[in-house]
Formats: C-alpha cells, sequence, structure tokens
C-alpha cells in the first residue's frame, strides 16, 4: 500500500512525448517537415539545452477513456528545477492531492512522497546525466519524457528523421505571443506553441492519441521559465525523517539501489 502512495502519481502523470512524434500534415500530398518548423523547433531546443540552470512551472493534464465511453481528465501542477550536467528537481502535485518529488544529485535518483504524515521513498544509482536520467525514468513511469523531449540534445537529430510538420500561424499563449506548429504520424497529432523572441520556449503542447479509442489527449503549459534562478543544493538532496519508510519502487528497473 506505500508503494501505491508513489505508483499513483507516476502512473496518473500525463504519458510521455517521444522524440519521434512530428509526422504528416493531412492535405499534403508530399509530406515534409517544413523547414520553417524545423528551424523553429531547433531554435527552441537548442536554447534550452544549453542552459546550465533554470527553473519551469507547468500544469499537465491527460484523459482516459473510461468504461461507459466517457472521456475524464486528469492534471498536476509540475516545478522543474535544472543544474547541468546531472542535478534536478522535479515535483508533481496531482490534483487528487497525491505528491511526488524527484531528486536527481549527481549519483542518485530519490523519489519520495508525503501524505497524511506518511513518508514514503525509494532511490536507486544515477545512471548518467539529466538525460540518461529521464531517459531511464521514462522507460518505467513515462513521467519525464514529456518535458524531457525538450531538454533532449538528441531532439535536433530526430526531427530530421521526422515525416512531415508545419507553422500554423502565430498565436497568443497566456498574453504570450508563439509560433503555432502543427506535427503529426500515423498514431499522434502533435501541437507545440513555442515562444516568439530572444527566449523561445515552448509554452503548450498538446497531443492527441489517434490509435487509442476515443483519441485521449494529453498536454502541458509552461507557465513560468526562468534563466537565471538562485539555485540552492539543498533542492538537490534528499534526506529522508527517521519516520520515513523506504519502498521498492526504482530499483527493480534501474538498477542497483544506493547504500
Amino acid at each position: 500500500m506505500r508503494r501505491l502512495l508513489l505508483l499513483a502519481v507516476f502512473s496518473l502523470v500525463p504519458c510521455q512525448l517521444a522524440a519521434d512524434t512530428v509526422g504528416t500534415r493531412a492535405e499534403m500530398d508530399e509530406p515534409t517537415l517544413s523547414r520553417e518548423a524545423l528551424e523553429i523547433l531547433t531554435r527552441a531546443t537548442d536554447f534550452i539545452s544549453t542552459a546550465l540552470a533554470f527553473t519551469v512551472i507547468g500544469d499537465a493534464g491527460n484523459e482516459e477513456l473510461q468504461e461507459d465511453g466517457q472521456l475524464l481528465e486528469f492534471g498536476t501542477h509540475v516545478t522543474l528545477a535544472i543544474q547541468r550536467p546531472s542535478q534536478a528537481n522535479m515535483q508533481f502535485n496531482l490534483r487528487s492531492g497525491a505528491n511526488a518529488t524527484l531528486i536527481l544529485d549527481s549519483e542518485a535518483i530519490s523519489v519520495y512522497s508525503v501524505k497524511d504524515n506518511t513518508y514514503v521513498y525509494d532511490a536507486t544509482r544515477q545512471p548518467g546525466d539529466i538525460n540518461t536520467s529521464l531517459n531511464s525514468l521514462a522507460a518505467q513511469f513515462g513521467v519525464p519524457r514529456q518535458m524531457g523531449f525538450f531538454l533532449s540534445e538528441d531532439l535536433t537529430a530526430s526531427l530530421s528523421r521526422a515525416k512531415s510538420g508545419y507553422r500554423v500561424g502565430e498565436s497568443n499563449i497566456a498574453g504570450v505571443l508563439c509560433d503555432h506548429l502543427a506535427l503529426r504520424n500515423d498514431d499522434l497529432d502533435v501541437q507545440v506553441w513555442i515562444e516568439i523572441g530572444s527566449q523561445p520556449v515552448p509554452r503548450r503542447i498538446v497531443i492527441t492519441h489517434k490509435e487509442l479509442q476515443g483519441q485521449p489527449r494529453v498536454w502541458v503549459n509552461f507557465t513560468e521559465w526562468d534563466f537565471s534562478p538562485e539555485l540552492s543544493e539543498r533542492i538537490f538532496t534528499h534526506s529522508p525523517p527517521q519516520h520515513a519508510e523506504r519502498v521498492d519502487f526504482l530499483a527493480d528497473t534501474l538498477g542497483e539501489e544506493t547504500e
């Protein structure tokens, strides 16, 4: 039951956006990824991947088809802090009241949840830098890759293998002027809104799973970006209290547990 506190958070965070989700524009006779769309996406990923430290706050949601055929939406509030090359702090607070914090401290991955005076956690060795660690976690939970898509240093290379995508036009997201991009493949329709100007960061991502019944959507809104944060080493350190209970959560998939 203790393990379920963590599992409930990670299983409900919206599904991953993989780096190969770009695809075809339906009305095109010969689908292509437009040069304009590729340049906008590349500018965004290059900008973020070269940032030594940043924080971002956002909200994410996903739809799940119920047995009665109705789509219900679930969501979470996310706070992310990155200190390259290998430190990160991710906090997930679900609408249901469940929560989890994920910490990379350069040597270990730790995850913990606190609810109703119950503190449960687990830890394992960190397999590498931020990108490597997030990919390892995404393989198990699908949690970080939705944001890791725009943190990945390999994204530009993966885009060169995309079928197609195009720029829809300018769009206003929460008062921020953005380039609205539409991307597609056989399984997914993806929309991305990237801020126009000197800070080309994603402001909104929407993914429609066309192959799933009901075509449920996954979305994330990035509301606050800060590329000059004052980050304390304390937020990248996990020190569970004496009453904390360790559960078997990470080690089975990610390797040896941290001593």
